[in-house]
């Protein structure tokens, strides 16, 4: 038990650190969009896409990395809720999450995404399906 718990740890902090730096190149390129977009060349756009690619798929081998345990196999469970603000939550989900209560656990240990995003990957996944390789790439070239 104790050695699962250890391994479960390093895991999540391997994640917690891949996460960070995705993070933080994402944040990086954001601003450069925002802030510096009449400066920007078509080839610091690609190398900051090449950068976000490398990382995610970093994220990924990590997450399918045979010495990982398997996260959807842990269990969530909020041991406190309160409709009062918690400054220390606020401060771990960078003013992100106020507050954890009855109204918003819902949403954050959703596991499946909301029906009308469902519904629209639904619907999109069955035009595409119905759009023929030739035609979806005639498309492409015509936009």
């Amino acid at each position: 038990m104790q050695r699962e718990e250890k391994q479960l740890e390093a895991s999540l902090d391997a994640l917690l650190s891949q996460v960070a730096d995705l993070k933080n190149s994402l944040g990086s390129f954001i601003y450069k969009l925002e802030n510096e977009y009449d400066r920007l060349t078509w080839p610091s756009v690609l190398d900051s896409f090449a950068l976000l690619s490398g990382q995610l798929n970093t994220l990924n081998k990590v997450l399918k990395h045979e010495k990982t345990p398997l996260f959807r196999n842990q269990v969530i469970i909020p041991l406190v809720l309160s409709p009062d603000r918690d400054e220390d939550l606020m401060r771990q989900t960078e003013g992100r999450v106020p507050v954890f209560s009855h109204e918003v656990v819902p949403d954050h240990l959703r596991t499946k995404p909301d029906p009308e995003v469902e519904e629209q990957e639904k619907q999109l996944t069955t035009d595409a399906a119905r759009i023929g390789a030739d035609v979806a790439q005639g498309k492409c070239q015509v936009e």
